[in-house]
């Protein structure tokens, strides 16, 4: 019974305590240009091969610096014959935007003209704001930010007949919600064949992202 006399007292304490400031939360969505291309890529090679073989293949089309991981064993499905065992590998790396062409073009030959031992490569590709950009543009915004979330508690305490005092606590979230709207078309995402957009045809271009940044900001108050 005295354990539940002292909880129920420390509750009380607790929501008292979530009177003593006003909480103020602010957020802002901006569009963020993609400046960064990702590559995921999945390659099938014979028993023999090795990782750093893998490695230096998608090196030499033009990624400076895959990772890349062994995956497992696979065997190609086909209702004529039997087909021997491959080793499994993926891989990715994340280049500049604007170098996605030429990389995307590399990759197309390395699909169809694969080195020994590499048998089979599937690829897609998006684009995204770097986290630079991202925590650049959250500096910028921070003081908008503030200053949105102290108008609106300045207005929570004028209606609660409070006057606002300082900042007690802050917290942000950057880049919270960031969402890709483009990358390359789904069939050529879907089967590592980018060739349609590398003839005459303009290569996708990446779309502009909206990123959500906000705080939440407590003040306190006087009476």
């Amino acid at each position: 019974m005295r354990f539940l006399l002292l909880l129920a007292a420390l509750s009380c304490a607790a929501v008292a305590q979530t009177f003593d400031g006003i909480n103020a939360p602010a957020s802002r969505t901006v569009t963020l240009a993609a400046d960064e291309a990702t590559f995921t890529i999945i390659v099938a090679a014979g028993l023999d091969s090795t990782q750093r073989q893998v490695k230096q293949a998608l090196q030499n089309a033009g990624l400076p610096n895959p990772t890349v991981v062994a995956t497992g064993l696979g065997q190609p499905a086909s209702e004529w014959f039997a087909t021997p065992v491959q080793m499994l590998y993926s891989a990715n790396a994340t280049i500049a935007a604007g170098s996605a062409l030429d990389t995307a073009k590399n990759l197309e030959d390395l699909r169809t003209h694969p080195p020994d031992p590499l048998q089979s490569l599937q690829y897609s590709v998006s684009f995204n704001p770097s986290q630079a950009k991202i925590d650049a543009m959250g500096q910028t915004l921070l003081p908008q930010l503030v200053e949105d979330s102290r108008k609106l508690a300045q207005s929570l305490a004028g209606a609660s007949g409070v006057k606002l005092g300082p900042i007690r606590s802050i917290s942000d979230s950057p880049g919270a919600g960031r969402a890709v709207y483009a990358y390359v078309s789904t069939g050529a995402q879907r089967n590592g064949d980018f060739s349609v957009l590398l003839g005459s045809l303009p290569f996708v271009a990446p779309s502009n992202m909206q990123v959500t940044f906000s705080v939440n900001i407590v003040f306190a108050v006087t009476p």
